[in-house]
């Protein structure tokens, strides 16, 4: 414990140093002679714990309360804004609030601005607003963690993560861990690693039994596409379509149904949310050759037009939509995920595409899982 405190101390001298060193020589900060209750001495500090104050050029004094964390998640973010305005209120004072700790991911910078709480960390991360004395200071450091803590929890990687993501994006909760298992036929004990990772980033919420009773869509996406791409994350082939590539769209209706094949990429985002003409097609197929050879394609080094996928998991090919010339699109969920991660203008076509699924909900997105599977025993 006494270890614990000794480095919460010297984060905050590094944060009023830090400071010191970008306010005018005429300012001061220093640490205030007060400190902030924990609720318990076991847990993270659950309250802010810690004051320094800044002193303008015109004696205004402005104190700011700390919050010093060894370690701080977007689901500490979610956390110290709900409590925040009880805080200040039971202060009864003009405070700020200021997240210090080593480091900040992104999602948790986007987060503590959401809720206006300033925050600074040791990786050069910070932002911090004070209407008076007026302030504004923004760095912007690490993207990653200069020392990452080894926490045994699974990461959203590989086709398993995918899988899941897909289930929690397509799928309105609630649902358990092992309602998840049976119809993913993912490892229990898996999904439960993965949804406490997730937790963590405050991209599920999740009530008694640890069931999943809400999700982030957008935030889900997005961290999936941290370590997946369309194109190096399947196998894929390159070719030019003599007749371009609305050409080859037309032929896919003609293929037998044994191979397979669903749009993604920007012809299965214009459908839904159009940004402009797309000018590559992007398909899934189980037999790459035989595509090809169907569809008149030729390879390609450069100048490719289609681009064929050998899918990194069959996830890719349920809860498709067929359009009106038999043609079978993947999911929006799956689409967005291949375009945010995919080339030229394909990532603001996946952005796109989020934002309409996020504002359209009920559009797309199945009710529960028994309706999933009544439509997966349909197809």
């Amino acid at each position: 414990m006494a270890n614990l405190m000794f480095k919460e101390i010297e984060l905050v001298d590094t944060a009023i140093s830090w400071l010191q060193s970008r306010l005018p020589d005429d300012w001061k900060v220093g640490r205030q002679n007060r400190h902030f209750e924990r609720t318990s001495s076991l847990n993270p500090p659950s309250e802010l714990n810690s004051a320094i104050e800044i002193q303008a050029n015109d004696n205004y004094v402005k104190t700011i309360a700390i919050d010093v964390r060894l370690s701080f998640t977007p689901r500490d973010a979610e956390n110290l804004a709900s409590r925040n305005k009880w805080t200040i209120e039971r202060l009864a004072e003009d405070i700020s609030v200021l997240v210090v700790t080593p480091w900040l991911s992104e999602r948790t910078q986007d987060l503590l601005f959401k809720y206006g709480i300033n925050y600074l960390d040791m990786a050069g991360n910070a932002l911090i607003k004070l209407d008076n004395p007026a302030l504004f200071l923004q760095t912007q450091g690490a993207k990653r963690n200069p020392k990452p803590t080894p926490r045994g929890l699974a990461k959203v990687r590989g086709p398993k993560a995918g899988r899941l993501i897909r289930l929690l994006v397509d799928i309105s909760p609630p649902y358990g861990v092992g309602e998840i298992a049976n119809f993913t036929k993912i490892g229990a004990g898996y999904i439960s690693r993965l949804l406490d990772s997730l937790d963590r980033e405050a991209l599920v919420e999740r009530g008694k039994g640890g069931r999943v009773e809400n999700v982030a869509i957008k935030g889900l996406l997005e961290k999936w596409a941290e370590s997946y791409e369309i194109f190096r994350s399947n196998n894929s082939s390159y070719f030019v379509s003599p007749t371009g590539p609305e050409g080859t769209l037309n032929l896919l209706s003609s293929l037998p149904a044994d191979k397979l094949v669903a749009v993604t990429g920007s012809f299965a985002a214009v459908r839904i949310a159009p940004v402009a003409a797309p000018t590559i097609l992007a398909l899934y197929c189980q037999d790459i050759s035989a595509v090809a050879q169907a569809t008149d394609l030729l390879p390609a080094d450069r100048g490719a037009n289609v681009v064929l996928l050998n899918p990194f998991d069959r996830v890719v090919y349920e809860r498709t939509a067929v359009g009106n010339t038999n043609i079978h699109y993947v999911a929006p969920s799956q689409a967005a995920v291949d375009c945010l991660t995919g080339n030229g203008r394909m990532p603001s076509e996946g952005t796109a595409l989020i934002d309409w699924m996020v504002e359209n909900e009920s559009a797309w997105r199945l009710s529960s899982l028994s309706a999933a599977k009544g439509l997966a025993s349909e197809t």
